[in-house]
């Protein structure tokens, strides 16, 4: 079982992540915009979710700050956006994201996947980039 955060401000689509992510039997927390680099800073999740376009804070500046903060810098972050961007993608791999995922072309059943995938390397060590 993992740790989770999943960091969304539409509430509907992050329960239903956070529904089927609990049935693979995760702990699965959500936050919205600015509450979620104190979530990430106090829990220290073994993931994050993140959502990139929100009304208070782009999802990229709350990787950047995270990223800068040494104890917070190996905590895998999964990119989960309807930004199809190549820009915000490669920006996103730069700041240290482990992955990238276009909300309207990810079941969920592919979420889990990904999301498995990168906690498996993490607990492995090996830092994969999915």
């Amino acid at each position: 079982m993992a740790k989770i955060i999943i960091v969304e401000d539409d509430l509907k689509v992050a329960n239903n992540y956070r529904n089927r992510l609990a049935q693979e039997q995760h702990d699965v927390k959500i936050v919205a915009d600015v509450q979620a680099i104190n979530m990430i800073s106090t829990e220290k999740p073994d993931l994050v979710l993140l959502d990139i376009l929100m009304p208070k804070i782009n999802g990229l500046a709350i990787l950047r700050e995270i990223k800068a903060q040494n104890e917070l810098f190996d905590i895998p972050f999964l990119i989960l956006t309807n930004v199809e961007g190549a820009q915000e993608v490669q920006q996103a791999i730069e700041l240290g994201a482990s992955g990238y995922l276009v909300k309207a072309d990810t079941s969920l059943d592919l979420l889990v996947q990904k999301v498995n995938d990168i906690i498996s390397a993490g607990a492995l060590g090996t830092g994969v980039k999915t």
